[in-house]
């Protein structure tokens, strides 16, 4: 039995898209093992459809399996061809992106959002894409069962919403993220122009960081540098790394030692990136 479906894809403006949802669609069903006429589309260029024939099997089994093939190319259709066009469509009537390097910066930092890669909290960096997926191709499958016309971009704008509400949350999530990059880089930027015009209050600074927050200063004959802030009397062997930086700026070292375990640490990178050819990093406990 074959089961004969419209596809309607709105891509008047990218008519590749419906070449390689046809080509996508042929992969799938065709096989070494199906005779070359199992299955057969015709793609129009002037109404946007492609009419496609598919072989259903014989039971409701094969039925279900037949309708699941197709809907894993839809799915996969969806995440790769759709899902970009909507964010860079987003980012530019929300945000006003224009510049296309900082675009495309933006889409990957999205998908890699969705797509759970860089979350710790996964032992298996990406395998949220596939569960993507078959959240996706489960949704295609059960209207394909019953239904022989599906409008692609209708059926992703007004029955997944839910999956449209979680794009969009990544993208803002991903601006965001971007927003916060961006002033921290004007900030370092600043910081690092008020190392470059002040004068050298003193030869050097070493820093010795114990590890996670615990800093101590010491002066160039390694004696514990002395604080006039509120907190002098308080926790004088830990120098708190809120204070840290705006410390080092007071004294506007010639040079900076930086001796920690933890070369690689977010706060140990700031103080690189201020202090710039006046640092001097040495990886070892101090």
């Amino acid at each position: 039995m074959m089961k004969r479906v419209e596809f309607l894809v709105e891509r008047g403006h990218d008519p590749s898209s419906l070449e390689r949802l046809a080509v996508m669609l042929n992969r799938a069903i065709m096989g070494p093992e199906r005779a070359v006429d199992a299955m057969q589309w015709e793609l129009s260029g002037e109404d946007g459809f492609i009419r496609f024939q598919f072989p259903l099997g014989p039971g409701p089994a094969a039925r279900k399996s037949s309708c699941e093939q197709v809907g894993r190319v839809l799915a996969d259709f969806t995440l790769t061809e759709h899902e970009p066009q909507l964010l860079r469509r987003l980012f530019q009537v929300r945000y006003g992106i224009e510049d296309p390097v900082e675009m495309d910066a933006l889409i990957a930092e999205t998908v890699s959002l969705l797509d759970g890669h860089g979350d710790p909290d996964q032992p298996w960096p990406g395998r949220e894409r596939e569960n993507r997926l078959r959240k996706l191709t489960a949704r295609f499958a059960s209207f394909l069962a019953d239904h022989d016309k599906l409008h692609v971009d209708g059926f992703i704008r007004f029955r997944l919403g839910d999956y449209r509400a979680e794009v969009v949350e990544a993208a803002e999530t991903a601006m965001e993220e971007r927003l916060m990059e961006r002033q921290y880089q004007e900030f370092m930027d600043l910081l690092r122009s008020m190392v470059d015009w002040q004068q050298t209050g003193i030869e050097a600074v070493h820093v010795l960081h114990a590890g996670g927050h615990a800093f101590r200063l010491l002066d160039e004959d390694m004696r514990p540098l002395e604080r006039s802030d509120q907190h002098a009397a308080e926790n004088q062997d830990d120098e708190e790394e809120s204070l840290l930086v705006s410390r080092l700026l007071a004294v506007s070292p010639g040079q900076l030692h930086i001796h920690t375990p933890e070369p690689d640490s977010q706060v140990i990178r700031t103080l690189i990136g201020i202090f710039g050819d006046r640092a001097a990093l040495y990886p070892h406990n101090p």
